[in-house]
């Protein structure tokens, strides 16, 4: 979570930058023909993927940290199992997992025009 927040960090303030530097048609174009090169798709591409998987992952925590898919606590008895790791959490993991990929395909196909 925290490797996707700094690369979406990094790549909106580039993204500021850059748009405030176009000022004429012509780097207009040009910004827009790179947009539609390979490269750009695959940039474009993977921060799609890291801001839907980031988005998603963030209301799941939001969920753990008010309680939801967190088992009761129990006595620290030796062998210790770890309780936040639970069925509840691995599954809201594989449905954070789902729906990110579901995400992903559905602003793909809108943004790509699959």
């Amino acid at each position: 979570m925290r490797i996707s927040g700094i690369y979406l960090l990094v790549f909106f303030i580039v993204h500021v930058i850059h748009a405030a530097s176009i000022l004429d048609r012509m780097t207009w174009g040009q910004m827009l023909f790179l947009t539609y090169s390979p490269m750009g798709f695959v940039v474009l591409s993977v921060m799609i993927a890291l801001g839907t998987f980031h988005a998603i992952n963030g209301i799941r925590l939001m969920f753990q940290q008010g309680g939801l898919g967190i088992g009761t606590p129990t006595r620290p008895d030796y062998p210790y199992q770890i309780q936040s790791m639970g069925k509840k959490n691995r599954l809201c993991i594989y449905v954070t997992m789902g729906v990110s990929a579901l995400a992903l395909y559905y602003a793909l196909d809108v943004f790509f025009e699959f």
